[in-house]
């Protein structure tokens, strides 16, 4: 098992987002990304979640490992499937 890093925006509830940050435990990064997101407990809901390999990663702005958007997010940049969409 492997420790990684999340940074997760809930929805706008009503007017922004909430962001989080907390380190998870898993087998790879997109299992562990596809838990977090099944897992995450917010009232608006996930908007997106990046997971890096460490929180160094993270705040030397390194690319993430595995996201996930929810059709909202990912509309914003091209057309969505319904459901979650980890990259």
């Amino acid at each position: 098992m492997n420790e990684y890093f999340v940074v997760a925006n809930s929805r706008a509830a009503p007017f922004f987002s909430d962001k989080s940050e907390q380190f998870v435990i898993g087998e790879d990064p997109h299992k562990t990304i596809a838990e977090f997101a099944n897992n995450y407990s917010h009232p608006a809901g996930l908007f997106s979640a990046r997971l890096y390999a460490n929180a160094d990663s993270y705040h030397k702005n390194q690319e993430p490992l595995a996201s996930w958007y929810s059709p909202e997010a990912y509309s914003q940049v091209s057309k969505a499937p319904s459901g979650g969409i980890i990259v």
